[in-house]
C-alpha cells in the first residue's frame, strides 16, 4: 500500500478491505463505496425528518448566500463523495479579488431535456489556445483519490467576443481569472455557465476581447482520480501481498477535460509545459522530457518534475503518469513496467527502436522528440495508445516472456508497438481536423504496422497474415447497412468512440494497401511524406493526402487520374462491391459488373446502388503472373463493362489479384467449377497464390452466406483444404465455415458438420502434431495453434487425448507453478480441453492458477479458458465473478469474460440472459458505453432463432437504444442469421448428409 503525506483530521485516511473468499456463496457489496447502515424506530425518524427539514432550509440559504466549492486548500477536510457531488449550480465561486474590485462569478447550469439535446457540439472558434501551462498534483492513496490542477492557458483572439467556451467535466473548478498577456489587466469574468451535456464551461465578461491580443486564462481547480479507464484515473496491482496505486491518464478521444479545463478538439493545438508533483517514492512520466525538479512547497513528500515545453499537439495527445515502476533504456528509447515485470518489456525495447529506424527512413522525416517512453500498464481500456513521446499500452500488448507468452504474443507485442510508433508521425505530427477522418490516424498506424514488423522480421511473413485481419475480418462488419463511411460525421463523444472499429481501422488499412498497389511503393512513399512535411505540426483532411499523393503520381506519368476522384468513392459510401464476372466461352470475352455486397438486401430504400472506381488486376491458368499486382482494367464508377481480353476456353480466370483491392469477386458457374477442379488437384492447387486461394474460400462462402453462390459451389472450394498445407487458406477456411459451426450449434445435424470439418483436418492435423521444434516460424506456430484448436472443438480423438493428459498432469504436479511440460503455444488448447471436460475441480484449478498467475500472458490465457466449462453453475459463477471489484478480474478485461462465456452453445444463453438481469449493475460498473457495446455484441452472435431476435429488440428497445450505431449492428446481424437459418438450414443438412454418405 502506498500513502502519501496528506492527512485528514490529522490522521492519515485509510480504507480496509476485509478479504471475500469467492467461493462462499454469501451476499457481497459490488459497489466501490462503504455502505453503512444504522436502524432507527419510526418515531426518531420522523422526529430526525423534521429536524432535518428545517435545518436544510436554513442551510439553503447560507450555502447561496456564502458557500463554494472547496479550494484546492481546503481539499484535505473535503471527502471524495461531497467534492463529485458538489452542486455547482446552486454555489458560487469563490470571490476573485484584484485591485480594481472584489467580483463574485455567479454559475448557472444549462439544463437541456434529452429529447431536445443540443446538436452543435463543437466549441466557439473566438478564441484559440496557443500555449497551456499545467500543474498537476495526484494524491494516490485509498480514501482521498482526488487531484488538483491549476492551468494558465494563452488565448488568441479570432473574432470579437463577451465570452469565452472551453471543455471541462468532472472537475470542480476554483479561482477562474483572465488577463491581457501583455499588459497583465484582468478581464471581469461576470459569470459562468457549465452545459453538462456537452462539457461546455462558458465565461461571461465584462468587457470585449480584442482580435489579434493574447490573453491569459488562469484556473485552479480539484478533480476524481476514477476507476472507468479515461482521463486522469487510478489503477493498482499486488507487490509482494501490497496493493499499489498509480495515476495514468488516456484521453482518446475526448476526455483531457476531465484531467484539465482545455479546448479539447483534435484541430485546436498548442504547445503544452507540464509539471507534476508526485511522492518522493515514485517518479513520473510525461510527454517531454524532464527538464528540472523542485522541493514541493507545502507537501514535503512530494517533488515537483517539470518538464520540457512540447511541439505543438492535440489535447488528446497529453499524457502523463505517476507510478513506481521501472525502466531499461537504450540512449532516447525507454520501457517501463511494475519492478516484477520489467524483464518481460525487454522484446519491447529490442523492437522498438528498429521499427523507430524504419519508420524515419520510411517517412524520411526524424522523430521530432528527444525521447520516447513506453509503458505497461496494469488497466488499460484500449489495447494501446499513441501519446506523442509517451505510448501507453495493456500489459499484454507490450509484454512478453520467452516459455511464458506464446509465439503469437510475441507477433502481437511487435505489431502493437509498430503501430503506436507509426502514429507518431501520422496522427501525432499531422492530426486530423476532426473525428471524421479519423481513419487517416488508425488505417495508415494500422496498414503501417505490417510493412514496419515485415521489414524488420522479414521470416515471419506477416504481409499474409495482414489479408485475414485487414481484409477479410473487416468485410463482415462492412456487408452491414448499418455499417459506416470511412469518412463520416460526428458530434457527441459516443459516436466519436463508436468510429473507433473495424472500418477506421482494418478497412482504412485496406483500402491503403490498394492504394499503393495502384500507384507503387515509390510513388505512394513519396506521396506519403510530400503530405507530411507540408501538414507538419497542423491538421489535415483526407483530401490533402489525396492531392499529395495525385502530384506524386503525375510525376512518374503511370497515373493520371485524381486520386481523390478514386478513393473518394471508397471513402465516403458506406461498405464494399462484389466484382460479377461474366465469361463468354465461345467469344473469349469477359464482362466485369458491381454491386453493393450486403448480408441484407434492404428492400425499403429506393437510394441508387452505390457505384466505385474499382482497380481490376487479373490473371488466367496460361499466365499465372501473380506478381503484377497493378490495375489491367477499371470500372470508373461504371456498373457494367465489357472487356476487349480474351481468355482460352478451359483456362481459369482470377481477378483481384494476392486480393489487393477490397472487394469480393463472384464468377459464372463455369469458372468457379475451372477453379474447384485445380483447387481439387493435389498436383496443382499451388499453382494459385496462396492469399488467392484464402480469397477465394472466403470469397465463395460468403457470396453464399448471401445467397449470390450456391452452398453447394462453396462447399466444394472448401473440400479442397484436405490436401492444403499452407496457413492462409486454412485460417480463411476455418473463418468461413465457423460461422456455420455457429448457426448449427445448436440444430440436431451438428454431428453432421463436424465429421466434415474434422474429415478436412485430419491430414494436416497429423502434419503439423503436437511435437514444436526449435525456432518455428510465427506462420508455423499460428497454423498449429488453429488447427488442433479447431480439431479438439470437434473432439479430435488424439487430439482430446493429448490435452486431457497434459492438463491432468498439470493438476496433479507437485508444484504447478513451475510445470513446463506443456508447450507454451498450446496451453490455451490444453487448458480449454481441461475444463471443458472435467467438472468444479478442473475449473477451480484453472481460477487458481489465475489468481496467482503474474505474467500478462497467462493470466489472459486463463481468463479465456475458463468460460470453456460446460457446467452452467459454473459459467454463471465466472460472470458474477467478472463485476466484482475484489475478484482478480480487471475492468479492462470484462468483455473477454463474457465473450469466453458466450462463445459456446450452452454459455451463450447463460451471458445474454445475465446481462438483461444485471443490465443497470453492468452499466455502473462498466462505466463505458463502448464496452456496453462490445458486450452486447459479443454475448449476442450465436442468436439465430426468430424468438431470439425479438427477445433481443425487446431488450434493445427497454434498456439500451442509446448505445447508438453498434447496436443497430448488433441487431441487423442477429436479423441476418435469422434469415440465413430459413434459407439455408436445410440446404446445408442436406449436402453435408450426401457428402458424409460418399465418404464413408
Amino acid at each position: 500500500m502506498i500513502y502519501t503525506s496528506r492527512r485528514i483530521n490529522g490522521d492519515m485516511m485509510t480504507q480496509a478491505h476485509e478479504p471475500l473468499n469467492i467461493m462462499d456463496g454469501n451476499t457481497t457489496n459490488y459497489s466501490t463505496k462503504t455502505r453503512r447502515g444504522i436502524y432507527l424506530s419510526k418515531c426518531m425518524v420522523f422526529v430526525i425528518l423534521v429536524i432535518f427539514t428545517l435545518a436544510l432550509v436554513t442551510a439553503s440559504l447560507l450555502v447561496y448566500n456564502y458557500a463554494a466549492c472547496p479550494r484546492t486548500d481546503q481539499l484535505a477536510n473535503v471527502t471524495k463523495y461531497e467534492l463529485y457531488h458538489c452542486d455547482q449550480s446552486k454555489l458560487l465561486v469563490l470571490p476573485i479579488t484584484t485591485e480594481i474590485s472584489n467580483n463574485v462569478i455567479p454559475i448557472e447550469t444549462s439544463t437541456v431535456p434529452i429529447d431536445n439535446a443540443p446538436t452543435n457540439l463543437r466549441l466557439p472558434t473566438y478564441v484559440k489556445p496557443t500555449r497551456y501551462y499545467l500543474k498537476i498534483t495526484p494524491y494516490i492513496y485509498e480514501g482521498n483519490f482526488t487531484f488538483d490542477g491549476e492551468v494558465s492557458i494563452v488565448l488568441t483572439v479570432l473574432n470579437e467576443t463577451e465570452q469565452i467556451t472551453f471543455h471541462g467535466v468532472d472537475l470542480v473548478l476554483h479561482d477562474v481569472k483572465l488577463y491581457g498577456n501583455e499588459d497583465g489587466k484582468q478581464v471581469i469574468v461576470t459569470r459562468r455557465i457549465e452545459d453538462p451535456q456537452r462539457h461546455f464551461q462558458t465565461l461571461y465578461l465584462a468587457e470585449m476581447l480584442v482580435v489579434g491580443k493574447q490573453y491569459v486564462l488562469n484556473i485552479s481547480y480539484t478533480g476524481i482520480l476514477n476507476d472507468n479507464l479515461h482521463g486522469f484515473y487510478r489503477s493498482s496491482y499486488e507487490d509482494k501481498g501490497d496493493k499499489r496505486w498509480i495515476a495514468v491518464t488516456q484521453f482518446q478521444a475526448m476526455d483531457a477535460r476531465r484531467a484539465f479545463p482545455c479546448w479539447d478538439e483534435p484541430a485546436l493545438k498548442a504547445r503544452f509545459t507540464i509539471s507534476i508533483a508526485r511522492p518522493n517514492n515514485m517518479s513520473s512520466l510525461s510527454n517531454m522530457n524532464i527538464v528540472k525538479r523542485d522541493k514541493h512547497d507545502t507537501l514535503p513528500n512530494y517533488t515537483w518534475d517539470h518538464y520540457a515545453e512540447s511541439l505543438p499537439m492535440s489535447t488528446y495527445l497529453v499524457a502523463f503518469t505517476v507510478t513506481d515502476f521501472q525502466n531499461m533504456t537504450d540512449k532516447n528509447f525507454s520501457v517501463w513496467a511494475r519492478r516484477e515485470a520489467l524483464p518481460s518489456a525487454a522484446f519491447a525495447l529490442e523492437i522498438g527502436p528498429k521499427i523507430l529506424r524504419f519508420l524515419e527512413e520510411y517517412y524520411k522525416i526524424k522523430f521530432p522528440l528527444p525521447k520516447i517512453d513506453m509503458i505497461a500498464l496494469p488497466d488499460f481500456k484500449n489495447g494501446a495508445m499513441e501519446n506523442w513521446g509517451l505510448l501507453t499500452y495493456r500489459e499484454i500488448a507490450m509484454l512478453y516472456e520467452n516459455g511464458v507468452s506464446a509465439t503469437t504474443d510475441k507477433v502481437h507485442v511487435a505489431t502493437v508497438v509498430a503501430h503506436e510508433i507509426a502514429h507518431q508521425w501520422f496522427g501525432n505530427l499531422v492530426t486530423p481536423s476532426w473525428w471524421r477522418d479519423l481513419w487517416l490516424n488508425e488505417g495508415f498506424a494500422t496498414y503501417v504496422e505490417y510493412v514496419a514488423v515485415d521489414a524488420v522480421e522479414k521470416s515471419w511473413n506477416i504481409t499474409e497474415i495482414c489479408i485475414l485481419d485487414q481484409v477479410h475480418n473487416v468485410f463482415q462488419l462492412d456487408a452491414l447497412n448499418s455499417s459506416h463511411q470511412l469518412s463520416v460525421d460526428v458530434s457527441a463523444s459516443e459516436e466519436t468512440d463508436a468510429i473507433f472499429d473495424k472500418i477506421s481501422y482494418g478497412k482504412g488499412s485496406a483500402l491503403l494497401r490498394m492504394l499503393n498497389h495502384i500507384l507503387t511503393d515509390e510513388v505512394f512513399n513519396s506521396g506519403v511524406t510530400d503530405y507530411l512535411n507540408a501538414k507538419m505540426y497542423g491538421n489535415a483532411e483526407q483530401k490533402d493526402l489525396w492531392t499529395a499523393l495525385t502530384t506524386s503520381a503525375r510525376k512518374t506519368g503511370d497515373f493520371e487520374a485524381d486520386v481523390a476522384v478514386v478513393m473518394d468513392s471508397w471513402t465516403l459510401q458506406t461498405g464494399f462491391p462484389v466484382l460479377t464476372v461474366s465469361r463468354n466461352y465461345n467469344t473469349g470475352t469477359v464482362s466485369f459488373s458491381q454491386d453493393r455486397f450486403v448480408l441484407i438486401n434492404d428492400t425499403t430504400t429506393t437510394q441508387k446502388s452505390p457505384v466505385w472506381w474499382i482497380p481490376v488486376s487479373y490473371t488466367t491458368a496460361s499466365e499465372k503472373d501473380f506478381k503484377s499486382t497493378r490495375p489491367r482494367i477499371w470500372l470508373k464508377g461504371e456498373k457494367t463493362i465489357t472487356s476487349n481480353i480474351t481468355v482460352k476456353k478451359d483456362d481459369w480466370f482470377i481477378a483481384n489479384v494476392q486480393q489487393t483491392g477490397f472487394y469480393r469477386v463472384n464468377y459464372d458457374h463455369h469458372n468457379w467449377q475451372l477453379l474447384i477442379k485445380v483447387l481439387k488437384d493435389p498436383g496443382h492447387f499451388q499453382n494459385i497464390h496462396i492469399i488467392n486461394r484464402a480469397q477465394m474460400v472466403d470469397d465463395a462462402m460468403n457470396l453464399a452466406l448471401t445467397g449470390r453462390l450456391d452452398y453447394g459451389t462453396a462447399l466444394d472450394v472448401t473440400s479442397y483444404l484436405s490436401h492444403e498445407r499452407s496457413y492462409v487458406p486454412w485460417k480463411a477456411g476455418l473463418s468461413a465455415l465457423g460461422y456455420i459451426d455457429t448457426m448449427l450449434s445448436k440444430g440436431a445435424y451438428y454431428l453432421e458438420y463436424g465429421r466434415y470439418v474434422l474429415r478436412l483436418l485430419s491430414g494436416a492435423v497429423g502434419d503439423v502434431g503436437w511435437q514444436l521444434s526449435a525456432n518455428e516460424s510465427v506462420i508455423t506456430a499460428q497454423y498449429r495453434v488453429d488447427l488442433l484448436a479447431s480439431a479438439c472443438h470437434f473432439e479430435h480423438m488424439d487430439c482430446m487425448q493429448n490435452a486431457v493428459r497434459m492438463y491432468t498432469n498439470w493438476m496433479i504436479s507437485p508444484n504447478p507453478d513451475s510445470y513446463d511440460e506443456i508447450h507454451v503455444d498450446v496451453r490455451g488448447i490444453v487448458y480449454c480441453v481441461g475444463v471443458r471436460t472435467g467438472g468444479a475441480r478442473e475449473w477451480q484449478f484453472a481460477w487458481e492458477r489465475f489468481r496467482v498467475a503474474s505474467a500478462p500472458s497467462e493470466r489472459h490465457r486463463l481468463l479465456s479458458v475458463l468460460g470453456c466449462t460446460r457446467a452452467p453453475h459454473l459459467l454463471h459463477r465466472y460472470l458474477e465473478l467478472s463485476l466484482r471489484n475484489d475478484s482478480g478480474i480487471r475492468k479492462q478485461d470484462v468483455v473477454r469474460v463474457f465473450s469466453t462465456v458466450a462463445g459456446t452453445a450452452i454459455g451463450q444463453p447463460i451471458a445474454f440472459n445475465f446481462i438483461r438481469a444485471n443490465w443497470q449493475r453492468l452499466r455502473t460498473f462498466v462505466g463505458s458505453i463502448s464496452t456496453l457495446n462490445l458486450i452486447i455484441k459479443v454475448v449476442t452472435r450465436r442468436l439465430n432463432q426468430p424468438h431470439e431476435y425479438e427477445e433481443l429488440k425487446r431488450f434493445v428497445a427497454e434498456s439500451c437504444s442509446d448505445l447508438g450505431r453498434p447496436v443497430q449492428q448488433v441487431l441487423e446481424t442477429i436479423s441476418a442469421n435469422v434469415q440465413w437459418r430459413e434459407r439455408n438450414y436445410e440446404t446445408i443438412v442436406n449436402w453435408l448428409l450426401a457428402a458424409n454418405k460418399a465418404a464413408s
